[in-house]
């Protein structure tokens, strides 16, 4: 075993670290958080020191990369902010990993370059309204071929970025067979201008300026060359792109419990009471101690999860594990926070209530952590399907 980061990893690593410092300080990101509104130029910065491209192969102009790499950009970015990284990993994970693994070349040629390069980003509309995991279930968006094109309609809810978004992956019912339905699902990329889309925003407890909505598709026609991957087999498709997305919220969950932890550090070392720093007493020592170890414990579940799919292993278990662990460990970890903080952890002054509120989404999104563990029984304990 080699618990070690590569140079060009821990390269990496310090690089994201000063941007953070010098691009999105913690002030900066509360103003964010109370105007929700998005930084116009962030993203863009983001790509401009290369980050966008660091899973992305150097033939598309990326840096060449994997998982980790993306792992680690998330976990720095979430220390200050977990809401720039779920920004961040709409693209690389909904956006490049679905291309890249399931996007023909032609597709592959167009997006991944703009991708590096910050000029497309993408948001996720999967959920309907009365389905939440139930996906295969839940499923009434339709899509009806039509000559060379195919007509959506539906509705999804909970479709997070539009507002910095251009491009949805909007998942369909093309087929529908009773026996096996995770036959005929299909994923088409949709500009968010085209015709027939209209959305409505959705006001939210945490991440207030990753903004998400309530989107309509009426009578949405698009090309067939819109289609990722194969037509009728999206939910293969989905599935691939999911585990990524259980260790893209694990490392942000690393991410956001390292930042409130270290906030709550400071102030226990800084704050006095009955003559000395409140963290000389074992009442504060104690729970920031659990929070420490609950961190670290979940950070190498995240890169191991992250180190698997990288070699192609299958990796469905550990990442629902990492991010099952990772959220209820950062949850926990912010209501320590705020205990430490006491009052002026209930202030808008401190970070802490921010990272209290944001990581609330984190537990149930973008899967809930019952089904996580329905999952986790299922597979890694040999136990009856329960779902």
């Amino acid at each position: 075993m080699d618990f070690s980061f590569t140079d060009e990893q821990n390269a990496l690593r310090d690089l994201v670290r000063r941007f953070v410092e010098r691009e999105m300080p913690k002030e900066a990101v509360a103003a964010w958080d109370r105007d929700s509104t998005f930084p116009e130029t962030l993203l863009d910065k983001i790509a401009e020191v290369g980050l966008m491209g660091a899973s992305i192969p150097e033939e598309f102009g990326g840096s060449g990369g994997g998982v980790m790499e993306e792992t680690i950009v998330l976990e720095e970015l979430a220390r200050h902010s977990s809401t720039v990284a779920l920004a961040y990993g709409l693209d690389i994970s909904f956006g490049a990993v679905t291309i890249e693994r399931h996007g023909n070349e032609q597709q592959r040629r167009e997006f991944l370059p703009k991708i590096a390069s910050g000029e497309v980003h993408f948001a996720l509309s999967l959920t309907e309204p009365d389905g939440g995991t139930d996906i295969l279930g839940a499923m009434k968006t339709v899509a009806v071929e039509d000559g060379d094109s195919y007509v959506i309609n539906g509705a999804k809810v909970f479709t997070t970025g539009i507002n910095i978004a251009s491009w949805l992956f909007v998942v369909a019912r093309t087929a529908r067979d009773p026996d096996r339905p995770s036959r005929g699902l299909t994923v088409f990329l949709v500009h968010k201008d085209t015709p027939g889309v209209s959305w409505n925003k959705i006001e939210k407890l945490g991440s207030r300026f990753l903004h998400s909505y309530e989107v309509i598709y009426r009578n949405v026609r698009v090309s067939k060359s819109a289609i990722i991957g194969q037509e009728g087999r999206g939910w293969h498709a989905i599935l691939d792109t999911l585990n990524n997305e259980r260790i893209f919220i694990a490392a942000t969950c690393v991410g956001l419990g390292q930042g409130a932890l270290e906030d709550a550090v400071q102030y226990a070392q800084e704050r006095k009471a009955f003559g000395k720093t409140i963290g000389q007493f074992q009442a504060v020592q104690h729970p920031l101690a659990d929070s420490l170890t609950e961190i670290e414990m979940a950070r190498l579940m995240t890169y191991k999860a992250a180190w698997m799919q990288d070699r192609g292993q299958d990796c469905s278990l550990p990442a629902s594990m990492a991010k099952y662990y990772a959220s209820e460990a950062a949850f926990r970890t912010t209501d320590r926070g705020m205990r430490v903080l006491a009052g002026y952890g209930f202030t808008m002054e401190y970070h802490m209530q921010r990272y209290y509120r944001d990581i609330r989404q984190l537990i149930f999104a973008p899967i809930t952590n019952e089904m996580s563990r329905n999952f986790i029984a299922q597979v890694g304990c040999g136990l009856p399907r329960s779902y």
